[in-house]
């Protein structure tokens, strides 16, 4: 039992577990705030954090699980899963919504679905701070169980959801996309026709 204790106190506090918490609060923190953000500086910012927390998490390595039951509960609300949707939905505009393959789960795989990076990025924000969550109350069996379930739904769905939202969002910011310059555009209008 003691060596139990001993490995699941090394896992969960080893180094790279730290660094994948550390870069998880950091995502989750900057998509709390995004009323302080522009379209451009999102577009950094998410680049930067969701290739952290993608190269974090493959770093934290296996484990397996304590308990039978889940541990992760939800606590982020439908409310605040809207408000992120909604945020970054509006700072992205026009560059939110693009098109991927359908799944093999999907009912026609030889179409393209459109999915909106909003919707990846919220998916993705439930999991880390649900996860971010449990870690904090410091209980090694469920931190470890956590940890585990979480790799598990990566490996699902939430990783390819932040590799798919990640490679749009290299596009725009390779061609130094600015949103907020086409909202500006659109609110002055396109010139008047001249009458005929």
């Amino acid at each position: 039992m003691q060596a139990e204790n001993s490995h699941l106190h090394a896992y969960v506090y080893s180094g790279e577990m730290v660094e994948f918490v550390t870069s998880a609060n950091e995502f989750c923190r900057f998509l709390e705030q995004l009323n302080e953000l522009d379209g451009r500086l999102f577009i950094e910012g998410s680049v930067l954090l969701l290739s952290r927390v993608y190269s974090s998490v493959i770093r934290i390595g296996d484990t397996e699980p304590v308990y039978d039951d889940s541990p992760l509960e939800a606590t982020v609300t439908e409310m605040d899963w809207n408000m992120i949707d909604q945020r970054i939905s509006m700072l992205l505009g026009a560059h939110n919504d693009y098109l991927r393959p359908a799944g093999e789960a999907e009912f026609d795989r030889s179409e393209l679905v459109t999915q909106t990076i909003s919707e990846d990025l919220a998916d993705i924000y439930q999991e880390l701070r649900d996860f971010t969550t449990i870690y904090g109350r410091g209980m090694e069996e469920l931190m470890n169980d956590a940890a585990w379930e979480l790799k598990e739904r990566f490996d699902e769905h939430w990783g390819i959801k932040l590799l798919r939202s990640l490679a749009e969002l290299h596009l725009l910011y390779v061609n130094q996309t600015d949103p907020g310059m086409d909202r500006k555009a659109g609110e002055q209008g396109d010139p008047a026709e001249p009458d005929t």
